[in-house]
């Protein structure tokens, strides 16, 4: 097995049918992976990337049947934004896939001549997933008699028991200044957000086996909550989760990445440009 990913050969392995692109089943190997079945999974992340980034996912990860061993078998035509956002997903363990990750990175970063942070994707996910959290966390709430006049209080208790500060002290602690339709989840770094997701995850669970009721016994089970998210942090880091570093808002992270997806396709795009023996055909 290649135990290197030479970018020559990438460049070399990729075909063209009106735009150029790479064999699903060939870039599985070109990573180290010896099973569709594993490397499918990190295929649907990168899909599941492609939602979050409101990327149309039939334009990047294009259905395709492969011959494989003899068989004729399920595969995708992989754009180049495609093969970069699989290598993101990929197991970092693996030498081809951390120095893919390096080299797609970095054509990435040329294209939008910004550098992309290694974990722009997965902090996205977990926005995602924080947002899903605390829809699930506000249903549960309200069915345990919750009021929607009452939210704010349930909510900031949350925040006091995990920051020990409400939600309008930690912003000013944080030092950002937060426009209208945005949050302060949206400036959070991954650590951040991923224990937030813990929180509210774990206040719907101990409120549905406590059964706590009505706005004092749900505000006390957030902030108690949010009391031992604080205290696993502080033992696992030594810091404070108000201490953590804010970064870039994830709405120019997505537009970042939204660019590179654009950059990807114009610079695999056919050429208009005839080439220079008379031929008819277009220089790929």
């Amino acid at each position: 097995m290649q135990l290197e990913f030479d970018v020559q050969r990438f460049e070399d392995s990729s075909k063209q049918n009106g735009v150029r692109y790479w064999n699903a089943h060939e870039f599985m190997r070109t990573l180290g992976y010896e099973t569709w079945t594993v490397f499918q999974k990190v295929i649907n992340k990168a899909m599941a990337s492609c939602a979050a980034l409101n990327v149309q996912i039939p334009d990047v990860f294009i259905p395709d049947t492969w011959v494989d061993e003899g068989r004729e078998v399920q595969s995708y035509r992989l754009t180049r934004f495609a093969c970069f956002l699989v290598t993101m997903h990929a197991d970092s363990r693996k030498p081809q896939v951390a120095q893919a990750k390096t080299v797609l990175a970095a054509i990435a970063d040329a294209l939008v001549e910004q550098q992309i942070r290694h974990d722009a994707l997965e902090r996205i996910e977990v926005r995602d997933d924080l947002r899903d959290g605390e829809s699930i966390m506000s249903a549960v709430a309200h069915r345990a008699g919750l009021q929607s006049r009452e939210f704010g209080i349930f909510k900031d208790a949350g925040f006091r028991g995990m920051y020990n500060l409400s939600l309008q002290q930690l912003i000013l602690r944080k030092g950002v200044s937060i426009e209208r339709n945005r949050t302060l989840y949206d400036f959070m770094g991954k650590t951040e957000l991923a224990a937030n997701l813990f929180r509210v995850t774990q206040t719907a669970e101990r409120i549905k086996n406590t059964g706590a009721q009505g706005v004092r016994q749900l505000s006390d089970t957030a902030r108690e909550v949010g009391q031992d998210v604080r205290s696993v942090m502080l033992r696992s880091s030594g810091v404070a989760p108000e201490n953590l570093p804010l970064e870039e808002d994830l709405t120019k992270v997505k537009g970042r990445l939204k660019s590179a997806a654009k950059g990807m396709k114009k610079l695999d795009a056919p050429s208009k440009k005839p080439v220079k023996n008379g031929s008819d055909e277009l220089k790929s």
